[in-house]
């Protein structure tokens, strides 16, 4: 080989090594380059793993914190323990949504705007649980103000039935006291009044026959008879009041049936024993002085013809009856 062409050889060794070396020198940064690329994007990943964790650790502990606070707002109101449920679903339902963001990795920082919402509502609901249970207690308060008023009102009712049914007793007492009294004064009265009734005494009783000129003849057969007189005496009696005396003179035919006609006087009188309306002929006024009164008189002419038999008469003053006789028709 000529010189020439060793040193053409030699030469194109050395652009081939140059450019071996530039190429190597080339890769050499191109992978310096890859390690720091790939060294940068695990320090991010690793460093975007670690907010991640911290962040769900942050939001499990957000909501670990509210579920308790919740759970110590319990009480024995079922109204307001179904609200706290219900806040722990919605809260609880916020929960994985918010995870779902942390674990994308898209947007921690939405996520933790997310938590401070939760936060914000948990804040909310325990206001309104609050608020609830103020309400609540004011109930219970009212509740039993009103237990004690109606104790009181009880009570008081309770005594008021006891005084109503003490003075119903008593007035019990009184009525029948005063019903005896009553009876005892009707009683009374009754002897009094029986005791105060006059007596008709010397009755006599004459049919007589009525000539044309007036005259009166005494008469003993029915065909005959025009009137009946009966006369009698009043007793003394010291216990009634003087004054003006009724006497109710009543005429009963051999029929039982009182002789009456109210166009003649006849009317009706109350018997002081049995209170039964008796029918009488005809009455007598007089004025009395508790002395003895004779010859007080009625006639009854009435203008038909007497039947044959036996005839009562009874006599009443103040309801009883105070002289009877009896005359005979033939």
């Amino acid at each position: 080989m000529s010189t020439t062409n060793q040193k053409k050889t030699n030469k194109n060794l050395l652009i081939a090594a140059g450019i071996a070396i530039v190429a190597l020198l080339g890769l050499n940064g191109y992978l310096l380059t890859s390690k720091n690329t790939i060294q940068s994007d695990y320090t991010t990943l690793t460093e975007t793993s670690a907010k991640q964790d911290a962040a769900l650790e942050e939001l499990q502990l957000n909501f670990d914190e509210a579920n308790a606070q919740l759970d110590e707002m319990r009480n024995s109101n079922a109204e307001l323990n179904t609200l706290i449920d219900e806040q722990k679903e919605k809260l609880a339902t916020q929960k994985k949504k918010i995870a779902r963001l942390i674990r994308s990795g898209r947007n921690l920082k939405k996520a933790k705007a997310e938590i401070e919402t939760m936060n914000a509502q948990l804040a909310q609901y325990v206001s309104e649980i609050n608020e609830l249970k103020e309400q609540n207690a004011q109930l219970v308060s009212a509740n039993e103000g009103l237990t004690q008023d109606k104790a009181m009102l009880t009570s008081k009712v309770e005594e008021t039935t006891a005084a109503n049914e003490t003075l119903q007793t008593a007035k019990s007492e009184l009525e029948a006291t005063k019903e005896k009294l009553s009876s005892t004064n009707k009683m009374l009265n009754k002897k009094v009044t029986a005791a105060s009734a006059i007596k008709a005494v010397g009755i006599a009783v004459t049919p007589v026959k009525i000539r044309k000129s007036g005259k009166e003849v005494k008469k003993r057969y029915a065909k005959s008879i025009d009137k009946v007189n009966v006369c009698f005496n009043a007793d003394a009696n010291r216990v009634t009041d003087g004054g003006t005396e009724t006497f109710y003179i009543r005429i009963i035919n051999p029929m039982g049936e009182t002789l009456a006609i109210e166009s003649m006087g006849s009317g009706t009188v109350t018997s002081s024993d049995t209170g039964d309306e008796i029918r009488f002929t005809k009455k007598v006024e007089v004025q009395y002085d508790n002395k003895v009164q004779n010859d007080i008189c009625v006639g009854w002419n009435p203008g038909t013809e007497f039947m044959k038999g036996v005839y009562e008469v009874e006599i009443f003053n103040k309801g009883y009856v105070t002289g009877r006789t009896s005359f005979k028709l033939k």
